[in-house]
């Protein structure tokens, strides 16, 4: 039986081996990133194509629709779920339900922070530094940090792109300390360590500061606001006071301009406390609740058309912890802006 089985196997190796790989390729491209990652096991022929950098970046703009990513985290335990971020025709307001998939990594500090996603890549900060790819269910764990003082004993981590180089990098820098430098780890380099960057303005981190990078550049603040990227600009509010923002229109120039923002809830009449955590690169504002009641919902809100979308989720694969009421031993991380991404770790 178990030959039978084995033969089976191997005339279909054969098969897909036959087939033009141009053709396998825009089959691969046509398909969701879940496929895609299960296909590569078929043979060693598609796990090339589909680890090829061209393929990666062909799949990311086919599949560049963006979705706020929701992860409840406790432990080494990750329950993921999405809300698609694409405008609707309608003018109307709407809920829906979402459900969670499980995800299990190791080496998770409890209260663990994280960055931003970058290219549908997102890192944790914990015992060591761990960079984590939602499509591909892929992980890996960087090095130990080198901190050369007591200054370093807590630190900030960033995620950024470097088009140069064509390399993502995480940058490292003491959290609310004043530093001179900085640590960055190069992801894919033959070189596995931290290196040592100087940096040209001494400055203080705030704590709790949040990095987003934009063209290139991470930009990131030195006091208590939260930045985020709105339709493609840099823009930051007050976490207590979500009345006004401000966006960055030149930043050679250092040339700011400022808008008010009109609360959603009245008209909802929503009961939770949100918190605004960002922007849908549509100019959508994203409000997730800092407490949570039986069922955990998240806003998406337009102020242009004064319409809001809401999404409820009330199951999490493996878990009853939302329909107990027991979401609130969860730490909610929310990635506006992600994309599947068929980067390899």
């Amino acid at each position: 039986m178990e030959h039978r089985k084995k033969a089976k196997t191997d005339d279909y190796g054969k098969r897909t081996q036959s087939l033009p790989t141009d053709l396998i390729t825009e089959i691969l491209l046509r398909l969701p990133e879940k496929s895609v990652a299960r296909f590569s096991c078929v043979s060693k022929l598609w796990s090339s194509i589909t680890t090829d950098p061209s393929f990666i970046s062909s799949f990311e703009t086919r599949s560049s629709r963006q979705r706020l990513l929701l992860c409840l985290q406790k432990g080494g335990e990750l329950f993921v779920s999405s809300i698609p971020q694409h405008t609707q025709n309608s003018n109307m307001s709407y809920s829906s339900s979402l459900s969670f998939d499980h995800h299990h990594m190791t080496k998770f500090k409890a209260s663990s922070s994280s960055t931003e996603s970058v290219h549908g890549l997102i890192c944790f900060e914990s015992e060591n530094p761990i960079v984590w790819n939602p499509s591909t269910r892929q992980f890996v764990t960087l090095p130990t940090i080198p901190k050369p003082c007591k200054s370093w004993k807590e630190t900030i981590l960033f995620l950024g792109y470097d088009p140069i180089e064509g390399k993502h990098k995480v940058v490292c820098i003491p959290d609310g300390k004043t530093c001179y430098v900085c640590r960055v780890y190069t992801l894919g380099s033959v070189q596995e360590s931290w290196r040592t960057v100087k940096i040209n303005h001494k400055h203080r981190s705030s704590w709790d500061t949040v990095g987003r990078c934009i063209n290139g550049v991470i930009y990131y603040l030195t006091f208590p606001c939260q930045g985020d990227d709105y339709i493609g600009r840099l823009a930051c509010f007050n976490r207590y006071d979500h009345s006004r923002f401000w966006i960055l229109e030149d930043a050679q120039k250092h040339k700011w301009s400022s808008q008010d923002i009109l609360s959603p809830f009245g008209d909802c009449g929503m009961e939770t406390d949100f918190n605004l955590t960002g922007f849908t690169h549509a100019g959508e504002f994203i409000y997730v609740p800092n407490t949570f009641r039986h069922l955990f919902y998240t806003l998406l809100y337009d102020p242009v058309r004064n319409s809001w979308r809401r999404f409820e989720f009330k199951e999490m694969a493996g878990d009853k912890s939302v329909s107990n009421g027991l979401v609130r031993e969860y730490r909610l991380h929310a990635f506006p802006n992600h994309i599947d991404s068929q980067i390899s770790l």
